[in-house]
């Protein structure tokens, strides 16, 4: 794949394309429950970028301006700005966020709203009334455990004061409260983008992360969404947890596993899946070639699960992983992903 270990911030554009609803209804519930979802929202990404043109260089960012439409008939604009650095947010990068947050509220309603009334730059008809449009303002910091839920931005002189308020979700509180991220995703299905990013903040390591993803695809699979969100939800996962080319193939042979035992063919066949996600195939005339590689990723995607989950492998342990085929290969690693003691994988 072409994307590196920490390309999180395009997977997060493109969750928040696919998956609106669904992100405010987890992460800004006092929000959703103010919108008509029967109106699909509509997605300014160009007028977000011609007042982004000046944005600071070197941190990464996710930002969408999203028009909704209220329950009571007005309009909301919302502004989703995506933090996606890699490491915790100090006091003055916070500091900064707040400016910055309230510095894109001003040029939207200079833009957008007061341009209107006034009927400057338009000879059409006034979109935005300025009476019944609010906007609403949110910020994620992906790598963030603790601090304020409300940042402010405020000047002050005498008695002239300015104060802009907008909330602010640290993503990594989440970590105390998997269990909960596991149950919500039944029925919301951005629970798992989530997962998906804290699990690839917390794994460095390439056995641990190629683990971790196949849990979490497994989980995907296993809440049977429609084939349609099966793949959008594989495709941002599979961006947001990338792996080193050389456990590819041990993931893919995971995957088509997974899919066997739940007859579910949402992604794979292996053409399909590599040909949605960018690999390299072998040509036909090495076929067998092929077959036998497939077999030796099985067996070392299975090796390093084990090694994770239980530690040194005994001799008796290797002995049987050379001497499986590939279809026992791939249901002795569905067993790892629930087996309490080593020898029950191989029951």
């Amino acid at each position: 794949m072409t994307q590196t270990l920490t390309d999180y911030d395009s997977p997060w554009k493109e969750a928040l394309d696919y998956f609106f609803e669904d992100f405010v209804a987890l992460l800004a519930p006092e929000l959703h429950v103010l919108i008509d979802w029967s109106v699909a929202p509509v997605f300014l990404d160009t007028e977000l970028q011609a007042l982004a043109s000046d944005s600071p260089n070197g941190r990464r960012y996710a930002d969408k301006l999203v028009k909704l439409h209220r329950l009571d008939n007005g309009q909301a604009w919302v502004l989703v700005h995506v933090e996606v650095e890699s490491g915790p947010p100090s006091g003055t990068s916070l500091a900064q966020l707040a400016q910055r947050m309230f510095t894109y509220f001003y040029r939207i309603w200079d833009r957008y709203v007061r341009q209107k009334m006034a009927g400057v730059g338009s000879s059409g008809p006034i979109e935005l009334d300025a009476k019944n449009t609010s906007f609403y303002s949110l910020a994620i910091l992906t790598s963030s455990t603790d601090g304020p839920s409300v940042l402010i931005h405020r000047q002050r002189l005498g008695k002239c004061q300015m104060c802009f308020r907008f909330p602010v979700v640290h993503l990594r509180r989440w970590e105390d409260d998997r269990v909960s991220l596991v149950d919500l995703a039944a029925l919301n299905p951005f629970a798992l983008v989530v997962m998906a990013q804290l699990d690839a903040q917390a794994h460095h390591g390439a056995s641990e992360r190629l683990l971790t993803k196949v849990r979490l695809i497994r989980l995907l699979f296993q809440h049977r969404y429609d084939r349609r969100r099966i793949q959008q939800l594989f495709r941002i996962i599979d961006w947001i947890m990338c792996l080193p080319q050389d456990l590819e193939p041990a993931f893919e042979q995971a995957v088509g596993a997974i899919e066997t035992e739940l007859n579910m063919p949402y992604v794979t066949s292996i053409e399909r899946l590599g040909e949605a996600r960018g690999l390299q195939k072998g040509l036909q005339k090495g076929r067998e070639e092929g077959l036998q590689e497939g077999r030796n990723s099985a067996a070392r995607l299975l090796s390093a699960m084990l090694e994770r989950r239980f530690g040194q492998l005994p001799a008796w342990v290797t002995t049987r992983i050379a001497q499986a085929d590939t279809e026992t290969l791939q249901r002795w690693t569905l067993n790892v992903l629930e087996a309490e003691r080593l020898e029950a994988v191989f029951e």
